[in-house]
């Protein structure tokens, strides 16, 4: 079976907080061979990997919902603080 990829841009280098529970699969399942996991003082775990921008990551990413921060780079970052204000704007109002 042939792997599509469908890149969005090269190689970038995510930051993202996930809660302890979303972070349980990343000990096991390593999003790259150099990723690194950090516990955090409030008890989230930080995610730091060199991957692939690609739209695999992006629908990885939003499948976490809430139980991820997508921290940098600032652009990816940005980009999921306008997926938040839409969707907030989305459930405010009645239908």
């Amino acid at each position: 079976m042939q792997e599509y990829i469908y890149p969005i841009g090269g190689m970038i280098e995510l930051k993202a907080l996930f809660n302890a529970k979303a972070a349980e699969h990343l000990y096991e399942s390593k999003l790259s061979a150099g990723q690194k996991l950090t516990e955090q003082p409030d008890g989230r775990i930080l995610l730091e990997a060199t991957v692939r921008d690609d739209v695999q990551l992006h629908w990885w990413l939003k499948g976490f919902g809430e139980k991820v921060e997508v921290v940098g780079p600032k652009g990816l970052r940005q980009e999921y603080v306008e997926i938040a204000q839409g969707m907030c704007r989305s459930y405010t109002t009645e239908p």
